[in-house]
């Protein structure tokens, strides 16, 4: 056979189409919500509604997840309701109803959702999470560290899941335990301040003295110095409390204020 024929052979017959891909909406609004890309998903969302039949089920379904990512979360408890009650029993339906109602304080209203949600879909970490903070909500303290655990197994996101399972030992009283939790995440983000802060208050609730980082400039940790004699305040260790406070006036003018506001709370040390 020759080039000629060949060639003719692959060429498309005159008239023939093909035909046009088509869009996985559902999927790239998705991957964008999860990937905090909310400006992406907006417009994705503006694009599938507009090729879309109104009361589009799916759509409504990216709509309220869209909603609860850019912190409308009234808003997007009452679309996942709605959509809920309307017979869905759509994972991402039951996670963002849980997540939504946990967010508005009703950590007891989002255990059924958020169970369901890792019934059928066992490998959604962000509904393992947040059915983990709901159970600290309620004190359900063994039944939480089972899903922080399985959280930790899935995420691609372990500093989010191990910060919020150090504030649970936190809040258990075992302050020990969130030491070593903090301690781990801040090897994996060292510079989160969420985790500095989090990590601190273990560390000064565990009886234990915080340490200046390398990274931290005079500002830097005259906040974590100021920061952990108010968690001594809290706890009612005055003589801590005092001493991070006294150390931090001396670190850095621009938190002279604050720490001499928390000193001022304390009395004068007593002879």
């Amino acid at each position: 056979m020759s080039f000629a024929l060949l060639l003719a052979a692959a060429a498309p017959l005159a008239g023939a189409t093909s035909p046009a891909p088509t869009v996985d909406y559902a999927r790239m609004i998705d991957d964008a919500i999860d990937g905090s890309r909310i400006l992406q998903a907006q417009t994705m969302l503006a694009q599938w509604r507009s090729a879309s039949e109104p009361g589009s089920r799916p759509v409504e379904i990216a709509t309220a997840r869209l909603a609860l990512a850019k912190g409308e979360v009234q808003e997007a408890e009452t679309r996942f309701a709605a959509i809920s009650n309307a017979g869905s029993d759509d994972c991402r339906v039951n996670e963002g109803l849980g997540i939504a109602r946990l967010r508005l304080g009703r950590a007891g209203q989002s255990l059924t959702p958020l169970s369901r949600a890792v019934d059928s879909c066992p490998g959604r970490w962000r509904a393992w999470s947040a059915l983990a903070v709901a159970y600290d909500q309620e004190q359900s303290w063994s039944l939480s560290a089972a899903a922080y655990e399985r959280a930790f197994q899935l995420t691609d996101r372990p500093v989010q899941v191990l910060n919020n399972y150090g504030l649970s030992l936190m809040a258990q009283g075992k302050a020990d335990k969130a030491v070593v939790i903090f301690d781990n995440a801040r090897k994996i983000a060292p510079d989160d301040a969420r985790i500095i802060a989090n990590g601190d208050a273990a560390y000064v609730m565990a009886g234990q003295g915080i340490s200046r980082r390398p990274a931290d400039d005079a500002d830097g940790w005259a906040k974590r110095l100021t920061n952990a004699g108010q968690v001594a305040l809290r706890i009612g260790n005055a003589a801590k409390a005092r001493a991070y406070l006294s150390q931090a006036m001396t670190q850095s003018e621009r938190f002279m204020p604050e720490a001499a506001a928390a000193l001022a709370t304390i009395g004068p040390e007593k002879p």
